[in-house]
This record gives C-alpha cells, structure tokens and sequence, in this order.
C-alpha cells in the first residue's frame, strides 16, 4: 500500500468517524430539543388548561351575575305590574261599589246592617253612622229600621258603622273597612 493509498484511507477513517460521531451529536441534541420541546408544551398545554378553566368560572360567574340581575329586574316588573293591576281591579271594585249603592239591593242591605246591629246591642245605648254619601236615604233608613241614625263625619264609602259605648264595642260593616280587608288579604 502505497502512501497515498493509507492517507486516503485514513483521511477516509477519519471523516467516517467524524461524521458518525457528528450524527450521534446532533442525534443527542435533537433528543434534547425534543425533551424540551415535549417539557414546555406539556407546561403551555397545562397553563392554558389553568387560564381556560379560570376564563371559563369567570364567564360562569359573569352570566349568573347578569341572568340574577335581570331576575331581580323582571321580578321587580311584575312586582309593579301586579300592583298596578291589583290597584285598577280595586279601583274597578271600589266604581262597581258606587254604582251598586244607587240601587234598592243597597238600601236593603243598609237596613239589615242596621237591624243586626240592634239585635247585637240587646237594647244597649249604641250609635249608629251612615256614609255622608247615604244622607238622602236617613230618614227611610229610620223609618224602616227604628233606628236613630247619625251621618258620620268620615266618608267609609257606603255601609254602616255601629259603636255600642257601655261596651266599647266597634261594628264596621263599611264598605271601605271590607275593601280594606280583601285588599290586605288580597294575593295575585
């Protein structure tokens, strides 16, 4: 083997090794690369699970936040509604009420109100009051009744009001006490 022959096979041992040893070098860094590629996408994926679940509760919490406050706001809207409406009907009652007082039925009722009353008393001193609005109807309320009736200085609206004083006892049949009552007891 001449000497040219063994440098070139030298030179071609060398750059074998060479190139093998530099495979196996960038072999090692790509396994590194890659470990830590693996690593900081494992730790990105993991932030980004963190930050969607906390963006997630906060959009959670957000909703209820704004679904409570428009309940609230509804609630309130058919709270005033409700009044509103419970205020016409009571109003429409209160016009009915009126307009049944111009009627003989009223005038009956007003003398049994008054008879019961009596009856109550068992012939105890009582006064008994009749609306402002009932003035035209004292004197055939008497005459009907025996009662000695005295026109009350409150408006109640229509019906009769009876104090019995030795017993310090109140009889409201007012229409105005009753609505009152229905009023308080009134549920939507």
């Amino acid at each position: 083997m001449t000497l040219d022959e063994k440098l070139e096979q030298f030179y071609n041992a060398a750059i074998d090794s060479a190139t093998s040893q530099n495979i196996l070098i960038i072999d090692e860094y790509q396994k590194s690369l890659k470990a830590i590629y693996d690593d900081h996408k494992k730790d990105a994926l993991r932030k980004a699970k963190i930050i969607y679940r906390m963006d997630s509760e906060k959009l959670l919490r957000e909703k209820n936040r704004d679904l409570s406050g428009e309940a609230i706001k509804l609630k309130r809207k058919i709270s005033e509604k409700s009044a509103e409406l419970t205020e016409k009907l009571f109003q429409d009652v209160s016009d009915k009420l009126i307009c049944f007082m111009a009627t003989s039925e009223y005038f009956h009722i007003l003398c049994r109100q008054i008879t019961d009353a009596r009856e109550f008393a068992r012939g105890d001193e009582m006064t008994i009051y009749i609306n402002p609005s009932d003035l035209q109807l004292k004197s055939s309320l008497e005459a009907n009744t025996g009662a000695v009736l005295t026109i009350s200085t409150r408006n109640f609206i229509g019906g009769t009001r009876a104090v019995i004083h030795d017993k310090n006892i109140l009889i409201d049949n007012s229409f105005l006490a009753k609505l009152e009552e229905v009023k308080n007891n009134f549920v939507l």
